[in-house]
């Protein structure tokens, strides 16, 4: 991870990248949970510490687990990195001693890192939504992080009977105390679509309205809900909020409840994907390439004729309607941020290619194309997606090798960091 090309506004920018912490005394003894920075919990250092050295290794390795004190700093020492980083309970500040250094950096409030990091409090669950021809498997990796490493629980995978219209709430098969499934009461939680490619985005919202519900239920202390939405996964919360979600044979729409703090979408193809339009079957490429389509890029099972592919074309009627923000606004006391793939060239027509994923290109991810001077809480990041085994290249004649890291992008470990970051 190239730090110091992260976005200026982050607190990990302004301290050089570095958003971590402390430390000194090589020999200091391994201590308890009950020793505090200040006011804070060990457990909540120990989360801060597993986010530095989970999301940035290059500056903090290997892994380490629990905690030394050499007073009145409470630290780790990694001796990979030859780095130090703690927290003060004289200041409550976060430090870094890196190999290089004489001295001490201060990197800032312990507080405000904590916040950063995920490691705050969590006043609303998190319901982590997939995208076509994908399940709650999508999030296992960020899923094992937050149970395993930041200390959240995980309340399961809530899908609905569309039968009875009843949500019910699941642990994976795998389900163990490692994991930390609870099946009903939780800080987050990764549904599942009763079908992911054969219901329009307006059936989906309906299901997430309904999911939204029976989360709250199960969390009575709680009133909203934050919504993380990757590819059409955002533009299915979108249908929710907007008040065009159904459910399925029904015409009647479902009004926003108001239940929602924060909608994060995450290579959301906001005006559609062009891929989309070539995914079908008998459409041939420059008519000079066969049946090259994202049938073909994508490493998994898509029906081009799905309605999940044809509501995905751009102009398509389901996003002219979801877009259409004079007659379907998108509620103004709730939070945006767009999380954009780049790094890919990625066509948005015949010839014509532009930076993204390789699925959806720059412009299409970002919201803020489609709400324009809409006065509304939203920013966007990019984040370039580096290609690794969960992304694909084919070869298109003429054009050459194109490649798409869409796939990769919930596994990302900068994409991880932003959510996190955007968590509260």
């Amino acid at each position: 991870m190239n730090i110091p090309q992260r976005k200026s506004g982050s607190l990990l920018t302004r301290a050089l990248g570095l958003i971590i912490l402390v430390v000194f005394c090589h020999t200091a003894a391994a201590i308890g949970s009950s020793v505090k920075a200040g006011n804070v919990a060990t457990s909540s250092l120990e989360c801060l510490f597993n986010w530095a050295q989970t999301f940035y290794p290059s500056l903090f390795s290997p892994a380490v687990q629990g905690v030394q004190l050499s007073a009145p700093y409470t630290y780790r020492y990694y001796p990979g990195t030859n780095a130090y980083v703690g927290a003060s309970s004289v200041d409550n500040h976060v430090y870094y001693l890196g190999p290089n250094d004489v001295s001490l950096r201060d990197m800032g409030e312990l507080s405000a890192l904590l916040k950063e990091a995920g490691c705050g409090e969590r006043p609303y669950p998190v319901i982590f939504i997939h995208g076509v021809s994908s399940s709650a498997d999508t999030w296992v990796a960020y899923r094992d992080y937050l149970v395993s490493y930041a200390g959240w629980t995980y309340g399961g995978i809530p899908a609905i009977d569309q039968t009875t219209g009843t949500v019910n709430i699941s642990c994976p098969p795998d389900s163990s105390p490692l994991n930390g499934c609870t099946g009903g009461a939780g800080d987050f939680y990764a549904l599942n679509f009763s079908d992911s490619q054969g219901l329009s985005f307006d059936v989906q919202g309906g299901e997430l309205a309904a999911i939204i519900q029976a989360v709250l239920d199960e969390n009575p202390g709680a009133a909203k809900v934050l919504l993380i939405g990757h590819s059409s996964g955002g533009l299915v919360a979108r249908e929710y909020l907007q008040g065009l979600a159904r459910m399925l044979d029904s015409v009647t729409t479902i009004p926003y409840r108001e239940d929602v703090a924060k909608l994060i979408t995450i290579g959301t193809p906001h005006l559609g994907s062009f891929w989309a339009e070539v995914c079908h079957a008998d459409f041939d490429f420059l008519d000079i390439s066969g049946n090259v389509g994202v049938c073909d890029l994508l490493p998994m099972d898509i029906d081009p004729n799905s309605v999940a592919v044809k509501d995905l074309q751009p102009n398509s009627a389901a996003l002219n309607n979801l877009n259409d923000l004079v007659t379907h606004p998108l509620p103004p006391n709730v939070s945006y941020v767009s999380i954009i793939g780049t790094g890919q060239p990625t066509l948005s027509g015949l010839v014509d290619f532009e930076d993204g994923d390789g699925i959806v290109s720059e412009l299409s991810q970002n919201l803020m194309t489609v709400t324009e001077s809409v006065p509304l809480q939203q920013k966007s990041t990019r984040i370039d997606i580096l290609f690794r085994g969960c992304g694909n290249k084919i070869n298109v004649p003429v054009i050459g090798n194109l490649g798409q890291t869409h796939t990769c992008e919930t596994t990302d470990i900068s994409v991880g960091a932003e959510i996190l970051r955007n968590l509260q």
